[in-house]
Parts: structure tokens; C-alpha cells; sequence
């Protein structure tokens, strides 16, 4: 029987350029494991470490980024593993980057890209990850009142 572990937290990172939102993917490079796949910040939550710093640490090591503010994004990312035959539930987290901000990214990431909604959602692979990015997008990179219900005080 699968066991139900939750130890890795989804972050999505998203700018405004003229009240435009971008995200931030990343390609992963060729000798990994998701070798050639764009993605978000997926990071492993440590024994003892929240999930919003375990987010925060991943970001500044994957990007060289530090975000102005963090939302929750209102969404369980789920999967079954089976490596560790494993059902995973990963928290969502969205957040907001200064758009004069540079990215530096890590050694494992050959490239990234700040993409509209639609380039976002066309080089993501996985069904959960464009639902998510589309979620963002409508509720809390737009702004407004609504957003601010899912923003996370830290």
C-alpha cells in the first residue's frame, strides 16, 4: 500500500512588467534526471524547516532571487511516486519577484525564460503544474482584493 508523504513544496514566480504578469521557468539540463524539461522551483521541505522557508532557500539557490512577497496559491499539487511508492501532496506557493530583479541560475538549469501566461502554460509539462500557473495568474497575479486573501505574512 502507497504511503502519503508531503515533504516537497511547488513555488511559482511571477513578476509584473506594465501590470503585465510573467512567470519564471527554468530548463533543466540534459544530464538530469528531467532532462530537458522547464519547470517552477519544486523544492524538499527539511526536518524542521517550514515550507515557506524551504521555498525561500530553493529560490535565492535556483534563481539568485529573493521575493517581495509570498501567496498561498490555494492548491495541493499531488502525484504518485513510484520510486518510493508514495502518494505526494505538495503545497502551492506563489511568489512575487521585483521585476528589476537578475536571475541567476543554478548549475543544474541550462536556461530560463520570463513567459506570459500562455508561452508559461505551453512549456510546462505536467497537467498540475499549467493548472497551477493558470490559478496564479487569475487570482493573484492580477492583484487586487483577492489577492491579498492568499498573501502569507512572514
Amino acid at each position: 500500500m502507497p504511503r502519503i508523504v508531503s515533504d516537497l513544496v511547488d513555488t511559482y514566480l511571477f513578476r509584473k512588467i506594465n501590470a503585465r504578469p510573467q512567470f519564471l521557468v527554468l530548463r533543466r539540463r540534459g544530464e538530469s534526471p528531467q532532462h530537458d524539461v522547464w519547470q517552477s522551483i519544486h523544492t524538499r521541505v527539511a526536518n524542521g524547516e517550514t515550507t515557506i522557508a524551504a521555498a525561500r532557500r530553493d529560490i535565492q539557490a535556483t534563481t539568485g532571487l529573493l521575493p517581495t512577497r509570498f501567496y498561498t496559491a490555494d492548491y495541493i499539487a499531488q502525484f504518485y511516486d513510484p520510486g518510493s511508492d508514495s502518494i505526494v501532496l505538495a503545497p502551492t506557493l506563489a511568489a512575487q519577484i521585483n521585476p528589476k530583479s537578475k536571475v541567476t541560475i543554478a548549475p543544474e538549469f541550462s536556461d530560463y525564460a520570463w513567459c506570459d501566461l500562455e508561452e508559461t502554460t505551453s512549456r510546462l509539462v505536467y497537467s498540475a503544474q499549467r493548472w497551477a500557473v493558470r490559478h496564479i495568474y487569475d487570482v493573484i497575479a492580477m492583484g487586487g482584493e483577492e489577492a491579498d486573501v492568499y498573501a502569507i505574512e512572514d
